[in-house]
């Protein structure tokens, strides 16, 4: 006779193994925004140490970067799982629907972020390892549990924090923080507010940052001044961009087609001053989310291109 209960059935249906939770941690970690900061660290890497690359080299920087990026994203879904109940648009996710216990998520996000640091710190270099401990400390003490809630400015602290990873793979290369990883790192600082920005002022996300209390700019300001910073972005980033070119000896004539993607992006934001369009707000998030990696691409196109 079997002597199992209604609550032991009941406690081995909830119980989840671990192939089972990997989708619930892998939509915690966001893997798209952790795919594109682990690739602009990579790209930088691949820029700085090009024509010599070391396969063991290249291995530790993605593994530190992965696990210290998706700790720090773990972290920041523990301190924001009561907004996220709140929006529709992550009301969904693991830990708000309770898929996901708090402590759990608290404590995986630490240990991701340990790890990352310390792996930095032992296969890699100090200074990298301080670049990375810095971009956690700015993600999610700065911007998420001190500044996210309070100011509209606090995209650029969350800025500095998604610039650094970028830093990380230039100073895995020369061990020290060069004229080169400052501005590959300012150029992503500039570019997260116009991806950020264009994606919060779709009415859906708006709302939901209304409902939350988030004082993103669209929110506490007004559509025409969010768009002017969108624009703003856009032109530091393209400046940025040339001054990138410059510093690694390139011609204007190489960098024509980031220029190109420049213009388009800028013309973009242009329009959306004089007149607001859905749409091509849509469609301007979706164009600066390439820029930033096609940027990266290019310059190390361009790199092995001019390295003889």
């Amino acid at each position: 006779m079997d002597d199992t209960t209604g609550d032991d059935i009941s406690k081995k249906k909830k119980t989840k193994t671990p192939y089972r939770l990997i989708p619930l941690y892998g939509d915690l970690i966001k893997v798209k925004q952790t795919f594109l900061l682990v690739f602009s660290g990579i790209f930088a890497w691949l820029i700085s140490i090009w024509p010599n690359p070391a396969l063991s080299s290249f291995f530790w920087l993605l593994l530190s970067l992965f696990l210290s990026v998706s700790g720090s994203t773990l972290l920041n879904m523990y301190i924001d799982r009561d907004i996220d109940s709140i929006m529709s648009r992550t009301s969904h996710r693991a830990l708000p629907s309770g898929k996901l216990s708090p402590r759990s998520v608290l404590l995986s996000g630490l240990l991701l972020s340990l790890a990352g640091i310390t792996l930095a710190g032992i296969y890699i270099n100090i200074t990298t390892m301080v670049v990375i401990f810095m971009g956690l400390f700015f993600d999610v003490v700065v911007y998420s549990i001190v500044l996210k809630r309070r100011t509209r400015f606090s995209i650029i602290f969350g800025g500095i924090s998604g610039g650094l990873p970028v830093m990380a793979g230039c100073t895995a290369v020369t061990g020290s923080v060069t004229v080169l990883s400052v501005l590959m790192t300012f150029f992503v600082l500039c570019w997260i507010p116009m991806h950020i920005l264009t994606l919060a002022m779709i009415p859906e996300n708006l709302e939901n940052y209304r409902k939350a209390g988030v004082p993103m700019w669209p929110v506490v300001r007004s559509q025409e001044e969010t768009i002017i910073v969108i624009t703003v972005s856009a032109v530091l980033s393209t400046i940025i961009i040339a001054a990138i070119g410059q510093v690694m000896g390139f011609s204007h004539s190489i960098m024509i087609p980031v220029y190109l993607l420049s213009i388009f992006m800028i013309s973009l934001s242009w329009i959306n001053i004089r007149k607001p369009d859905l749409d091509s707000i849509f469609l301007l998030f979706k164009v600066a989310s390439i820029f930033m990696a096609f940027a990266f691409i290019w310059l190390f196109i361009a790199k092995v291109v001019s390295t003889p």
